[in-house]
């Protein structure tokens, strides 16, 4: 209801100066120092937002940029938008997004999961990390070490990182796979959901609005993940419904 007020009072000329303050940040959030205290570990089996150690106001999020079902960094939403960005380190080493089961259809057995693909494919250099239907292959296979906060890879032998200021200004930013070197960008701590507060609403807009209109990422990031997911596709299952879950997640979240 708020998102709908501020849409329908504040106009484009608002939104534009949303957008651009809410995403202007990441292109220099690599020079952010974290918070003094870092958030709480990810738990096993619990539905977190992840927010990379680098800055802790960005969290891990399921995008279908250019078609290709993917992970990249956007504002940590609160409120209803925000558990669209929760995530589930299952027992068997996954990370499953949380509402991927819920919304039914081809996914509502196995839900999605993020994929390295290095046990499928030789993984292209630049690539982000995917999210395809959770498999039981290493590339969905991630170690997690609480005290460094790092996800390594069992397939790729790489950590999930962050790649905050290497995408396009007022975009989602990248994420990738890199040798673990125990640096902030390769550390993740899942996040309490907070409540919705005026700028909570704004930046759950801004989120919502990059969602509707698609994403853009640098063109060797683009290319690389649209060459990993066919590379994949052979390989594994990939319904039709995943370059539409993130809107049906954020549909029923709504409700």
């Amino acid at each position: 209801m708020i998102i709908r007020k501020l849409l329908s009072r504040t106009g484009v000329t608002v939104l534009a100066v949303s957008v651009a303050l809410a995403t202007a940040v990441p292109a220099q959030a690599a020079n952010v120092s974290p918070r003094e205290s870092a958030p709480p570990g990810v738990e096993v089996g619990v539905a977190k937002q992840i927010a990379t150690r680098s800055d802790t106001r960005y969290c891990l999020t399921f995008v279908a940029a250019a078609k290709v079902p993917m992970a990249v960094m956007m504002a940590c939403a609160p409120g209803k938008e925000g558990k669209t960005q929760e995530w589930i380190h299952t027992e068997s080493g996954q990370l499953q997004v949380a509402m991927s089961k819920s919304v039914g259809g081809a996914l509502a057995k196995t839900g999605a999961c993020l994929d390295s693909g290095a046990d499928l494919a030789k993984v292209p250099a630049s690539a982000p990390l995917l999210v395809l239907p959770c498999r039981a292959g290493d590339g969905q296979k991630w170690s997690h070490d609480e005290s460094a906060g790092t996800f390594v890879n069992a397939a790729s032998g790489l950590a999930l990182t962050s790649l905050l200021g290497k995408g396009k200004a007022k975009q989602a930013q990248p994420t990738g796979s890199m040798a673990a070197s125990g640096t902030p960008v390769q550390g993740w701590s899942a996040l309490p959901l907070p409540g919705l507060d005026i700028l909570g609403a704004v930046l759950a807009l801004v989120n919502a609005l990059l969602a509707a209109l698609g994403l853009a990422l640098p063109l060797p990031i683009a290319n690389a993940a649209s060459s990993l997911l066919e590379l994949v596709r052979p390989k594994t299952a990939i319904p039709a419904q995943m370059t539409e879950l993130p809107k049906q997640m954020m549909q029923l979240a709504q409700r």
